[in-house]
């Protein structure tokens, strides 16, 4: 795979000039929730695995005689935007349906906000603070991108369907109240004025990001992205990625990105990991990942020895 179409394997100060930035997170938010029903029984954890937002423990994946992970490790401090790459068929998104809840690990341990499980809950996703965007679209399309977005709320909603139906006051406040929470993220994503266009019939850029909208409306705690800026241009990647990180440094979201375009990780991500045939292969700062000779044997399918690492880095 050439540097054209990995987006390069240095840090894209270039390509995505972010400077890191300090968090500022929503003051009223908890690192940890009460105990969860179904969680397992809460073991000594090491510092950094305790305090993190998600911290995933051994986690393996197997289909039949394929193993789609093996002993996979990774945590994700607060405010943390976390990058996961790797080759097509590394494991990436089957990481991430483990941590949603869509897949149930083979073996080891998955913690959120301070809840173990082996297989995480998906009806518990929303109370546990986890929204996520998948790589395909998932727009109502006849649905404006307002009626898209309050449709991320649907988790918070307390009024019963006889209220909702007869319009009660209570249920009348509670919609006045999401609304306005989604007109919020809406401006904040710069879509007020697409925001009673019906979503499909906006650009394929736009569309994406009414989709982060919809996922960050609830204000998660942690937010899973899965390819977000797949088929964007680089104009909307460059757009998209500082309304992640701006979305990190407003709410103090914790962000975990799968992403194919490296330029983009490298220049957003605090911490990446490399998986390669189901295995971490590196982890570290993406300065640090740039320069790993096994991240670039696994891009560009060589090795290569200290000084034609050095060249590829120069060049890229």
């Amino acid at each position: 795979m050439s540097s054209a179409t990995t987006g390069a394997l240095l840090p894209a100060g270039d390509l995505y000039p972010f400077e890191p930035a300090g968090v500022t997170r929503d003051p009223g938010r908890s690192r940890s929730g009460p105990a969860e029903r179904g969680a397992d029984v809460e073991s000594a954890q090491p510092g950094a695995e305790r305090d993190a937002v998600l911290a995933i423990s051994g986690v393996s994946l197997r289909f039949g005689g394929v193993t789609a992970l093996a002993d996979i490790d990774l945590t994700v401090a607060p405010g943390e935007i976390r990058g996961v790459i790797g080759p097509n068929g590394a494991g990436k998104s089957s990481l991430l349906n483990i941590v949603s809840g869509l897949y149930r690990p083979s073996a080891g341990h998955v913690r959120i906000a301070g809840v173990d499980f082996t297989e995480v809950p998906t009806q518990r996703l929303a109370h546990l603070g986890v929204a996520r965007t998948f790589q395909n679209l998932a727009l109502f399309g006849g649905l404006t991108v307002l009626e898209n977005v309050v449709m991320g709320l649907t988790s918070t909603i307390r009024s019963g369907p006889l209220g909702q139906v007869l319009g009660l006051p209570a249920a009348r406040r509670e919609d006045a109240a999401n609304r306005a929470k989604a007109e919020a993220i809406v401006a904040f994503l710069h879509l007020s004025g697409v925001a009673h266009r019906p979503a499909g019939e906006l650009s394929y850029g736009l569309q994406k990001r009414v989709e982060l909208a919809r996922a960050l409306v609830a204000r998660p705690r942690l937010l899973l992205l899965d390819e977000p800026m797949a088929g964007m241009t680089a104009t909307e990647k460059q757009e998209l990625a500082a309304f992640v990180r701006e979305a990190r440094d407003t709410y103090g979201t914790t962000i975990v990105l799968i992403e194919h375009d490296i330029g983009v990780v490298m220049g957003l991500c605090d911490r990446v990991a490399v998986l390669d045939y189901g295995r971490k292969i590196a982890d570290g700062t993406p300065h640090d990942i740039a320069a790993d000779p096994l991240v670039i044997d696994a891009y560009l399918g060589v090795a290569h020895d200290a000084d034609e690492t050095l060249e590829i880095e120069e060049a890229v």
